[in-house]
């Protein structure tokens, strides 16, 4: 019995060895010498797994690591961040030029390369182009043209949300495909859970696929169709504000801060809208982000806002509101129908104003 226990335990521990992922990366780099290489950890911790010395500007590196995903490879003074799942790994090159395209042999940092190239030739460019169109005809103070070319801009990111899914649908067991998807995912549940689906079994267990989950299901408070969760905020005065109390109109939502110079600017955009439709039912709530209260209260005077104007007693970093909507940057505006159901997330001028005739038309 003895023995056969101590075979049961010499099999765990070579399966659970098996199960970690096992790697060599190998230097070998012009313009430099001698030194050392680190791999270093990602995150608050920067904890240095492996060191290798340098010699003749060889270096190698070999070891496990709990699973495959992103990490920093430092060489003397310079360092980046790199995608890591191949078994054999090399990295070679000029040392001034050092970067991830230094790294082979990587199946995700590869694919990481192919994606930006498609994306910088299919969505980059083409939004790039719209906001210096945008940025020319607000200089020239045609605020109409201004209008048409941010609404192009933004509508321009469904062009990266598409050719992101057909990339994920072609490279669906790759870390890389997971970890794109939840980048461009944005703050929509929808889009999230959409990228998911296509990820392979065993791609969605990975440390990118269990963080596409999770960041997509705590979306789901916030999805499309769903009531708005309730908050409460601070207006002017001091007095508490629930947005439960707003609800009953078509009600606008408008995220911002007294920093950020495109809300200041949104807000010459939704000035026309409150005008427009003010007598039809519909409001508008900004919610500021700012960490100050009194550079919040001087940008209100600036702007001297119309409708209710109130604060997250909590400022930016620390905002329990913006993580009920996922909110990544500002400006960032939803729009509640009269039942206080999500209709829009992250929707802007012209297309702000279709989605509100279509709301008031039904």
């Amino acid at each position: 019995m003895r023995y056969f226990i101590a075979f049961l335990v010499v099999c765990c521990v070579g399966c659970t060895r098996s199960s970690r992922y096992a790697f060599t990366l190998k230097g070998d780099l012009d313009g430099m010498k001698y030194g050392k290489a680190f791999l270093i950890a990602p995150g608050d911790s920067a904890k240095i797994l492996y060191t290798a010395e340098i010699d003749g500007g060889k270096f190698e590196i070999k070891g496990e690591l709990d699973e495959p995903g992103s990490y920093i490879l430092k060489v003397n003074r310079r360092q980046f961040y790199f995608f890591m799942d191949g078994k054999n790994m090399e990295v070679t090159g000029d040392y001034s030029k050092l970067g991830n395209r230094s790294v082979k042999g990587s199946p995700a940092n590869d694919l990481n390369e192919e994606y930006d190239k498609i994306a910088q030739e299919q969505f980059y460019t083409v939004r790039n182009a719209l906001i210096s169109e945008y940025k020319e005809a607000l200089d020239a103070g045609e605020q109409k043209l201004a209008d048409e070319k941010m609404t192009e801009a933004l509508k321009a990111e469904e062009i990266q949300y598409r050719l992101t899914k057909e990339f994920v649908k072609k490279y669906p067991d790759n870390m890389f495909s997971a970890y794109i998807a939840d980048n461009v995912k944005g703050e929509s549940h929808e889009k999230g859970k959409a990228l998911y689906d296509l990820l392979s079994e065993r791609n969605k267990s990975s440390y990118y696929g269990r963080l596409l989950k999770k960041h997509t299901d705590e979306l789901a408070v916030s999805a499309l169709g769903v009531p708005c969760p309730n908050f409460t905020a601070t207006d002017e005065s001091g007095n508490k504000v629930s947005l439960d109390s707003q609800k009953g109109n078509i009600l606008i939502l408008d995220f911002w801060a007294s920093w950020c110079g495109p809300c200041r600017q949104e807000m010459k955009n939704l000035r026309e809208q409150y005008a427009e439709f003010k007598d039809q039912g519909v409001r508008i709530m900004s919610i500021s982000l700012d960490d100050s209260v009194e550079k919040w209260k001087k940008a209100c005077e600036e702007e001297r806002i119309p409708w209710i104007s109130v604060r997250d007693d909590n400022g930016w970093s620390k905002s329990e509101i913006r993580k009920l909507f996922g909110i990544q940057a500002i400006p960032f505006i939803v729009l509640l129908d009269k039942d206080g159901n999500i209709v829009a997330k992250n929707i802007r001028r012209n297309s702000l104003r279709e989605k509100i005739v279509e709301l008031l038309q039904k």
